[in-house]
């Protein structure tokens, strides 16, 4: 019964809410899939409690002080599954994440089927996640701050939603094949992880406009209202991102087994694509949306394939 609740859960709200992602995850050697799928669902529960704007800033950030908690507290996980059911599946227009809201509770009794070293690496990085979740809410929706104050502010959130599943990517890996990589693993998780914030500033860079009219930017610029001066300092943090995503490269290389190079090099593919388009884009084109096409994807898959 439950191996059909797993499938179900893979195809019909993994795929669903994973987009681009889930072709990554479906070419990861069948020993890395089910951990990485786990979390994925598992973090885009949290980023989607985050979101839901809706809600009073207090409850997401009680929801989400909940949430790793309830990895392994049964009493806090019916808590959190029943304030979410009240007060947040109602809000949710996207049908995939409303879907994935709904079926929270299966995607907690799937993690308490997995092994020990999976669900202590699941329990590290979503701690990392709902950290730097809450701290997005605390800054911008509690203390009311339109933007960032430094790089480092920045780079730190990144690290904390993004960079941590790099780290994780790599106990993954070294827990389902002995040999993971040609790296020495410090190395490896600080490239991981510098290959995650990376991916976390393609997305931010990319959604400047939406960020904008919400009131916030995750630039560290003097003057958030100001369009211009924020396309300058995204010109920058371009930059730093395509050094970050190179990172991943050199990450995806390393690694022995080929199936789990194709799909670690992937997202690093499309997030180069990303930032090409992005450095043509005007602020008009961003408020369009700048996003690769499935023939780009196709390419970038067929090149990942060589690597």
């Amino acid at each position: 019964m439950f191996v059909q609740q797993q499938i179900d859960l893979g195809k019909g709200v993994l795929k669903g809410v994973s987009r681009s992602f889930y072709l990554t995850i479906r070419f990861l050697p069948r020993l890395m899939r089910e951990p990485i799928s786990l979390g994925y669902l598992l973090a885009r529960a949290s980023d989607t409690i985050a979101d839901t704007e809706q809600v009073p800033a207090a409850l997401r950030e009680t929801c989400l002080a909940k949430f790793t908690p309830a990895l392994n507290d049964k009493v806090v996980r019916a808590e959190l599954i029943e304030l979410i059911s009240s007060s947040f599946v109602g809000y949710q227009t996207n049908e995939k994440e409303r879907l994935l809201l709904e079926r929270l509770d299966d995607v907690f009794h799937w993690y308490d089927t997995v092994r020990e070293w999976a669900w202590k690496a699941i329990a590290v990085v979503l701690g990392h996640i709902c950290t730097g979740q809450m701290n997005d809410i605390r800054h911008f929706a509690v203390n009311h701050h339109p933007c960032l104050s430094s790089a480092k502010e920045l780079e730190t959130y990144c690290y904390q939603v993004a960079g941590s599943v790099g780290e994780f990517w790599s106990e993954v890996g070294y827990q389902s094949a002995h040999r993971f990589s040609r790296l020495e693993r410090a190395e490896l998780d600080e490239t991981g992880g510098e290959y995650g914030i990376g991916l976390q500033l393609v997305n931010i860079l990319r959604d400047l406009p939406e960020d904008f009219a919400n009131g916030r930017c995750y630039l560290p610029v003097s003057d958030p209202r100001d369009k211009e001066l924020i396309m300058e300092s995204a010109k920058e943090w371009r930059a730093k991102a395509r050094m970050y995503i190179d990172s991943g490269i050199t990450y995806a290389k390393s690694l022995r087994q080929w199936r789990a190079r194709v799909a670690t090099v992937l997202p690093a593919l499309i997030a180069r694509e990303t930032l090409d388009l992005l450095d043509r884009a005007s602020w008009d084109d961003l408020e369009r949306g700048v996003k690769v096409d499935r023939a780009t994807v196709k390419r970038c898959f067929r090149k990942a394939l060589f690597y």
